[in-house]
């Protein structure tokens, strides 16, 4: 059963895609100055081009429910070169690996626009929004797989034991002298990880759940270790999700 329809799929994603940027944006015009020192964001043009994405971040949100004509493609690309020129300028993603999915969701959406593919515009981007939302999940369960330190709980204990990079909930650091506990979580977090791949091989219906169960995942990851970005950027994945296979 299709829970939403790829409009409404389509519109969905853009609102979270514009919501989590303005966010973003915001915190990097906020903190720019912390990354003059190694030169990520150094130098006078930053601040031009962080308005400007600000601005056409904002331009998204009348935009909703547009899913054809030349004016909302434009936005899009025109944002996409923007993620483009910071990457650039910063020698690499700012943000990580949140930015890395932001550009795919961005791609994606610029694809589901472009008039001259009609109705196989929104099919073909919500195709490889959920393909990349998909591998992100099964990729980063396989290279745990690989890692005896995440199956053993050792990956977690010294994360839970360090003093950053991360800001850890207090009650966290005491599980660093929990190997059990660690060694369980570290499974869990493998097993869903590989689990998400299923998502799109699932019936409507049995896909929220799942949906339900890595995103609450990158909640409690933002609430323990401040990753906020990432909730933002794999959220805008998940109306794909529902759209695609099944």
């Amino acid at each position: 059963m299709t829970v939403v329809t790829e409009a409404h799929a389509v519109a969905l994603t853009q609102g979270l895609l514009a919501i989590g940027l303005l966010v973003q944006t915001t915190e990097l015009w906020l903190t720019h100055r912390l990354y003059d020192r190694g030169g990520a964001l150094a130098g006078p043009s930053v601040i031009p081009g962080l308005c400007l994405r600000f601005g056409l971040t904002g331009a998204l949100l009348p935009l909703l429910g547009l899913a054809t004509g030349w004016l909302p493609f434009a936005v899009h690309a025109a944002l996409l070169l923007n993620s483009a020129w910071l990457t650039i300028r910063s020698r690499g993603p700012v943000c990580g690996g949140s930015d890395s999915m932001w550009f795919q969701v961005q791609l994606g959406l610029t694809v589901a626009h472009l008039p001259p593919l009609g109705a196989l515009g929104p099919k073909l981007g919500l195709a490889y929004i959920a393909a990349q939302s998909v591998l992100s999940y099964v990729l980063a369960g396989w290279s745990k797989v690989r890692n005896p330190r995440w199956w053993n709980g050792q990956t977690l204990r010294a994360l839970f034991a360090s003093d950053g990079p991360y800001e850890l909930l207090a009650p966290l650091r005491q599980l660093a002298d929990r190997p059990v506990a660690c060694h369980l979580l570290g499974v869990a977090v493998i097993l869903l990880q590989l689990g998400a791949g299923a998502v799109l091989l699932l019936p409507g219906e049995w896909r929220w759940p799942l949906v339900a169960g890595v995103g609450a995942f990158h909640l409690f990851n933002a609430a323990a270790l401040g990753l906020n970005r990432f909730v933002w950027a794999w959220f805008a994945t998940y109306p794909a999700l529902f759209v695609v296979g099944g």
